[in-house]
């Protein structure tokens, strides 16, 4: 067929493609080149040579008001016609709305209108801005909705942005936003689900809405994501075209939310009533762990933060002298929650309760709730009260809310999530028998009193529970128990910068605005007199024998030897032959100390730190900026110094680089003779560093309402250019530009130590590895576990033109090789498996995608045998298994989707590691019973289409980490280590107990360390736990820097004993040298044992407590005198302890350890046991 003419209506089309002449080409264009069903109507009209109207001018800028028929071209006009039309009120809020054009030529607009409508009614005027982006961008003036919000008297207290993707062009215009200096809050439509399926839908966002909708807009700083509406189609439309729908309580909620900010901006501080929510960790003990905080000094900060209220305004009473004195206020009148030490009855008496509420009262809160919510809580804790922090007052049961009154301002210890009583047991810990347990009634009625009294709430620290409660991954519903708890309250939530993933979830969960502070300063750990005198012996009698210098090696033998023995390197018989046979091992084992990047101390909010501080984060960061700046090893080079390492050196050049003032004129002159690039570059960095400040300052901004500027979460040692300066509500990095290049080079080349490692122990291949996958692979460092993934499945990432990777690409077996010892060997494709984080899980899903496309790839590759593709030959015994099990009860297709899983994570919703609430709760027998725990509670399979949602899977992860040999987990940033959390123990340990248990046979449990850039480590973890005891732990320089912190620094010796508990218990991989280091670090030691006593006499009785359970259990061989002594100390503190409690009527448990497993507890839900393989039926 002859098409008689051609019409390039696009711009981007050349203008020869068209067949019409000029004039007529640009008459086309202008009908339409702007959205406009009028315009579009006429223009197919004269195509068709019909007669039509002309083409009429649209304006795509303007003021829109669904009570108007027309829009408004200025702000005076709009506040002109709200005059007349009674729609203005005098000092009212105002609420900025920026809508696309769009939805207004698609007359697809009912939840702007909804919106304005709720707005109006309460008495906030809305100012609703449309334009059209695609042309704005083209103009000088790119965004017409900052000129009218600044052109007029009306002047927004709030933006509502309904805009997907950039809110600016670039990063380099926040100015726009932090001209208008007013929270932004972003809207979000579900273009997939109608109202009730969103509701209903546990998830609320899918993966690509995720990165599209939220992602780009926290880049500038938009916070608050709520869900406006859903689509439905509309009735006999042919075209299946899509309306919105309003979510009314929603939208209800925004209107209630923009009162609150404004209320923020417009009242006195005087008059600002303020929560401050101190973090802490139950399952570790209440007691002990009040005002936890990631890397922050919390007393001496919070008092910080107080002071500076008061100087600003804020009615905060008459305040402590001291942090310490903050402390042991709250410790004195028991400000705190029911625990090991702790009654409601002491609570009271002590003065401890703020507020004592009656079912009555709960009662008018609690009874708006969603009718399934209540249900669900009741269902779970039972009726007014529940359980837990109830105790009769003036003659009927109520709820104590506990705290501290500073005038206005509250200070109060987080309610406790998921367990309840002055016990910690197996049959308390209610999460641990449901990870998806609502909240009980005393943590719903704290947050319901908050709300009542207060007008912000603050969460100090990192990090706490309120963003892990049940309910949808991001964007939540009035359901969901964070949107519960919360309400219509501001939440400012000061966090550490490096932690991006976790502050992820406090935002778009947890409704946070953070306010990032400073990690701590970090230094090379410091070698403990002994240990430099080894290791300066040890280098000696390596140039001994390569001098072959037999006199000089005899004589340093035998004080080598002595010193090897005493510092547990060697066992006691040991000979110098074991000795001379351990030289290169023990050059390695102090190198990995003397590596090693430990904290000086914490950071304290709003402080920068001194000069030398600076200092060392310079130089921490160093090794990271690229090949266009000197190395370490270059820069110090240049110090005239002879002595001293690296770090030292390059740290006093760039001090006296920052400070003249600072060191010999020598060194003063090589910090000038640095390269004026790296000099430009440390004093731009340290003037970020040195605007600590800001976290103060931004605090106050925050509770006053206003914008706070966004920036890049990562830490200084990362030489991000973005990080700094803090204060900043920060944002991670795209996900879906990863892996990146520089992740994939990293991430293959760890694939092939993975392989040389195994079959040097092994002498051969491994057939299955088992990794544990955490949202820092993908904020932190950019991929590289994932793309060792996929390098050891023989898969390379596809990445397009703009950068971003949507896909994977089988590399061909011919091409699998590896070095082993220097001879290139081909190689199989290694089967993986994943457990994966609940953040990774909501917030990373791209990840889960691309590693499911693998398998499934790689699984489809039938030419290959399965002696060279494990993860093909796993995908088969799946299937078979399956087909065995659950022929009659499962289609064909359904086992097939079944065998092909390889990541795992925890329910929807759900955020507790069973495995370390088991170990916490001492609810556990053995590691069978660990091991039913971890699957339990990781069981759910994610990828296709149940990325999302998940399936219940734990029969497939159960024959999946039957065949795992290594349990992998890799360190992405040198400021944690395997002491430093314990989750580390709880997700790689878990898995290898039990990979042990359903195999028979131990799995081995390798640390990697990709932090040194060009020096990646693999290593065992014993090698791992002695770096992190002899750097850290039971090193006399970190000791003393953590000591500076009193009660925090007790705690942070025995959370580290706790998890390093919690190693021995799941990997069985803790040396006897370990535990007795320990002892006679912190129990034998006076000086320090007596330290913990003054400063926080609960650490030290968890301490004790431990250890005498791990000697209990068998994990620790003690010797009887090292025994001895912990027990002696155990029955000091207990009796310390008792006196302290002093008489109460309720029954607490104390110092006792009491086991319940879920073979005890009828409400433990257990899905899954060994032996019993039937979680597939249910699907």
């Amino acid at each position: 067929m002859q098409v008689p003419g051609r019409v390039a209506l696009h711009p981007g089309l050349p203008e020869s493609f068209s067949t019409v002449d000029d004039a007529e080409l640009r008459t086309l264009r202008d009908y339409f080149g702007v959205l406009s069903q009028e315009n579009y109507l006429n223009g197919l009209r004269r195509l068709a040579g019909l007669d039509h109207e002309p083409c009429r001018v649209v304006s795509t800028t303007g003021i829109y008001h669904p009570g108007s028929d027309r829009f408004f071209e200025s702000a005076e006009e709009y506040a002109s016609w709200l005059r007349g039309t009674e729609r203005w009120s005098e000092n009212a809020p105002v609420a900025g709305i920026i809508m696309h054009y769009n939805l207004l030529a698609e007359t697809n607009h009912a939840d702007v209108d909804a919106l304005v409508e709720a707005l109006s009614e309460a008495g906030i005027v809305p100012f609703c801005v449309f334009f059209d982006s695609e042309a704005a961008m083209l103009q000088e003036n790119r965004y017409p909705w900052h000129r009218l919000f600044t052109s007029g008297e009306l002047r927004p207290d709030v933006v509502l942005n309904f805009l997907l993707g950039r809110l600016l062009a670039t990063p380099e215009e926040r100015h726009v936003l932090q001209s208008l200096d007013v929270p932004v809050i972003q809207l979000l439509r579900n273009f997939m689900l109608s109202p009730e399926e969103w509701l209903a839908d546990p998830v609320g966002i899918s993966a690509m809405s995720l990165t599209h909708s939220l992602v780009q807009p926290e880049m500038f700083g938009a916070i608050d994501p709520v869900m406006v509406s859903g689509m439905i189609r509309k009735p006999g439309d042919p075209f299946t075209l899509r309306t919105a729908v309003p979510i009314d309580d929603r939208i209800a909620m925004i209107a209630r939310r923009v009162r609150r900010w404004a209320r923020l901006r417009h009242a006195s501080n005087a008059e600002k009533r303020i929560a401050i929510m101190l973090h802490n960790n139950p399952c570790k003990g209440v007691e002990s762990t009040i005002g936890m905080a990631a890397g922050l000094d919390t007393f001496e900060s919070l008092l910080s933060l107080l002071r500076r209220m008061q100087q600003e305004g804020y009615d905060t009473g008459e305040l402590p002298e001291s942090g310490k004195a903050l402390l042991d206020l709250i410790q004195d009148r028991k400000a705190l929650l029911e625990f090991r030490w702790t009654t409601a009855d002491e609570i009271m008496r002590k003065g401890g309760v703020l507020h004592a509420m009656h079912e009555e009262e709960y009662r008018e809160w609690f009874d708006g709730l969603d009718a399934g919510v209540r249900e669900r809580v009741d269902a779970d804790w039972g009726v007014f009260p529940g359980e837990g922090m109830a105790l009769e007052v003036n003659g009927k049961p109520a709820l104590l809310i506990t705290g501290l009154r500073f005038g206005k301002v509250l200070v109060m210890p987080q309610p406790k999530r998921g367990c309840y009583g002055a016990r910690c047991d197996g049959e308390v810990c209610r999460i641990l028998h449901d990870p998806n347990i609502t909240p009980p009634h005393h943590w719903l009625a704290t947050y319901s009193w908050v709300q009542k009294e207060c007008d912000a709430v603050i969460h100090f620290g990192t990090s706490g529970a309120l963003e892990y409660l049940p309910g949808k991954r991001a964007v939540l519903s009035g359901n969901c128990f964070s949107d519960i708890s919360l309400g219509d309250l501001p939440n400012i939530y000061p966090y550490i910068m490096d932690v991006p993933g976790e502050g992820m979830t406090a935002k778009r969960r947890g409704r946070a605005v953070i306010i990032d502070h400073l990690t701590p300063v970090y230094r090379p750990a410091a070698l403990t007199p002994e240990l430099q005198r080894f290791d300066e012996l040890l280098n000696e009698f390596r140039r001994t024998v390569d001098g072959n210098e037999k006199a000089r090696m005899e004589a340093l033998q035998e004080e080598l030897l002595e010193l090897a023995v005493n510092l547990r390197f060697l066992p006691e018989n040991a000979t110098t032959a074991h000795l001379l046979d351990e030289v290169e091992r023990l050059s390695r084992r102090i190198g990995l100390v003397k590596q090693s990047m430990v904290p000086d101390g914490m950071h304290r909010f709003g402080e920068p730190p001194p000069v030398e501080g600076v200092a060392s984060m310079l130089t921490a960061a160093l090794p990271r900026l690229g090949d266009e700046y000197p190395s370490l090893a270059e820069v110090a080079g240049l110090h005239p110094g002879l002595g001293g390492d690296d770090f030292m050196k390059a740290s006093e050049l760039f001090a006296a680089l920052l400070d003249p003032s600072q060191g010999e004129q020598a060194i003063r002159d090589a910090a000038e003779a640095l390269p004026d690039a790296l000099k430009a570059w440390c004093l731009k960095t340290a003037e970020g560093i040195g605007r600590a400040g800001d976290e103060l300052t931004n605090v106050i901004r925050a509770l006053s309402g206003r914008y706070i500027e966004a920036g890049l979460g990562d830490a200084p040692s990362s030489g991000k250019a973005d990080v700094l300066p803090t204060g900043r509500n920060f944002y991670a990095a795209d996900i879906m530009t990863m892996p990146t290049e520089t992740a994939w080079t990293i991430g293959s080349g760890m694939a092939d130590m993975v392989l040389q490692k195994f079959h040097r122990e092994e002498g051969r291949f491994p057939e299955s590895i088992g990794m544990s996958l955490w949202s820092s692979d993908a904020f932190k460092s950019d991929g590289e576990l994932l793309s060792q993934i996929f390098a050891l499945m023989g898969v390379r990432p596809v990445r397009q033109s703009n950068g971003r990777v949507n896909g994977i690409e089988v590399i061909p077996l011919d091409e699998l090789t590896v070095s082993i010892d220097g001879v290139s060997m081909p190689r199989p494709r290694i089967d993986v498996t994943i457990e994966t984080s609940s953040i990774v899980r909501d917030m990373v899903p791209h990840f889960l995608a691309l590693i499911d496309k693998a398998v499934a790839a790689v699984s489809a590759l039938e030419e290959e045998s399965p002696e060279m593709n494990f993860v093909r030959k796993h995908t088969l015994e799946q299937l078979a298994a399956l087909q065995e099990s659950h022929a009659e009860q499962m289609d064909a297709s359904l086992m097939q989707r079944l065998s092909l899983y390889r990541v795992f994570s925890s329910p929807p919703g759900a955020y507790a590691n069973g495995v370390a609430l088991a170990l916490d709760a001492s609810a556990w027998n053995d590691r069978r019973d660990l091991a039913e725990t971890y699957i339990n509670h990781s069981g759910y399979a994610y990828g296709g289409e149940q990325l999302d949602h998940g399936v219940k899977a734990y029969g497939v992860f159960s024959r999946q980490l039957a065949k795992v040999e290594v349990s992998f987990i890799k360190q992405t940033s040198e400021e944690y280590d395997a002491l430093d959390c314990g989750c580390y123990a709880a997700s790689a340990g878990g898995m290898a107990a039990a990979a042990q248990v359903l195999s028979g046979k131990p799995a081995k449990t390798w640390w990697a360390d990709a932090t040194r850039p060009g020096n990646p480590d693999i290593r065992d973890f014993r090698e791992e736990a002695e770096r992190a005891v002899r750097a850290k732990l039971c090193n006399e320089s970190w000791i003393a820097s953590m000591k500076e912190h009193g009660f925090q620094g007790a705690q942070g010796f025995a959370s580290r004993i706790n998890n390093l508990f919690k190693w021995s218990a799941t990997t069985g991989e803790v040396e006897t040298w370990v535990f007795e280091r320990v002892v006679e670090t912190f129990v034998q030691n006076d000086e320090n044992r007596e330290w913990i006593r003054q400063q926080n006499p609960y650490a030290l009785e968890e301490i004790t407590r431990r250890l005498l359970e791990a000697e209990a259990r068998g994990l620790w061989e003690a010797r009887p005198d090292l025994l001895e002594a912990v027990r002696q100390a155990a029955l000091s503190i207990e009796g310390d302890l008792e006196e302290r409690i002093g008489d109460v009527d309720e029954s607490f448990q104390g110092g006792r350890i009491d086991i319940f497993t879920g073979k005890d507890v009828e409400r433990w839900k257990q899905e899954w046991r060994l032996g019993v393989d039937s979680s597939e039926k249910k699907q």
